[in-house]
């Protein structure tokens, strides 16, 4: 009995000295996947140099990594003068939103993604590979939206009925949880783009063929701010709505929240082309053309350089 009672406890030890070394081999593990997390978003390795055709861009904004053009081909980010692109996110994004958290956007998934087609209202950062998906998976591409970068209020013109919304516009003020038809009287032309004040969710513009149109009643109604025109680039700041508009000439405007003043903005030498997208920072400003080039200026618009022409990156 004596020798069973000591080898039932020398494997009873042993199992314990198992388990301790499992429990540590596995919290190495994590350790180590948490540290190679760590290291990826630090060292950026979610973003690799890229250079070719961007396609389409279905979006412009400023995100931490840099300047991030929604492509055909997945975002491509322009960072200290070097193009990059997000290894991640090689989808079709349509109607790309810039967030203080991430992105929003719609559009489609490519070929080899397990995502469902069309994609819906998605929530993402380039630093990560998932997607959350927020609504309409699977039944409808947002081609126009607009979304506040630190508020929770997304607007859609939705062009097609899907299983809660009819074709027109709506917004929804908790990131797509809820929607509520609104009737944007005052809008004249075709619908082409939507931006939203960055924190006042109420405040929101719309660009047609026809002009800009602002709203500060979240939708309900909508005034026309400018000359009738094929309009663009729309960003807001906390204090300015800023547009593009092409009336035979290119010309991009400032316009002063609760003021109505207007001042230009100084832009390149844009032949028969005019500005679809234009985002800033404090020091900076990048605008995309309708004809497919892209500039960046750091002087508030007196010099441009520019880093896409018809499609091509620029090195």
């Amino acid at each position: 009995m004596g020798h069973l009672k000591k080898a039932a406890l020398s494997l009873l030890a042993a199992s314990t000295i198992l388990g301790a070394c499992s429990q540590e081999v596995e919290e190495k593990a994590m350790d180590t996947e948490d540290s190679s997390e760590e290291e990826k978003v630090e060292k950026q390795q979610y973003l690799q140099p890229f250079e070719g055709n961007l396609g389409h861009v279905h979006g412009l904004g400023h995100m931490e990594e840099g300047f991030a053009f929604a492509a055909h081909t997945g975002i491509k980010i322009y960072q200290d003068g070097e193009w990059k692109e997000a290894v991640d996110h090689p989808h079709d994004y349509m109607g790309f939103q810039v967030r203080e958290d991430g992105f929003l956007s719609s559009g489609h998934p490519i070929p080899s993604s397990d995502l469902q087609n069309p994609l819906g209202l998605q929530k993402g950062k380039v630093s990560e590979e998932s997607l959350e998906s927020l609504a309409f998976v699977g039944e409808s591409d947002f081609h126009v939206m607009g979304a506040g970068f630190a508020n929770e209020s997304v607007y859609v013109f939705n062009e097609q009925p899907n299983s809660q919304l009819d074709q027109g516009f709506y917004r929804s003020t908790d990131l797509g949880a809820t929607w509520e038809s609104i009737p944007a009287e005052g809008i004249e032309g075709g619908v082409f783009q939507m931006a939203v004040h960055p924190t006042n969710g109420e405040t929101v513009a719309i660009a047609t063929d026809s002009g800009v149109f602002l709203s500060e009643d979240g939708g309900k109604s909508f005034e026309g701010i400018s000359e009738t025109g094929q309009a663009g680039g729309l960003y807001f700041s906390e204090d300015e709505l800023f547009y593009g508009l092409y009336t035979g000439e290119a010309t991009m405007t400032s316009y002063i929240l609760g003021e109505a003043g207007t001042s230009a903005v100084p832009l390149p030498d844009l032949t028969e082309d005019a500005v679809m997208y234009f985002t800033k920072t404090e020091d900076k400003m990048a605008i995309y053309t309708f004809n497919g080039s892209a500039y960046i200026s750091d002087d508030g618009g007196e010099n441009w350089e520019k880093i896409v022409e018809q499609g091509e990156t620029v090195s």
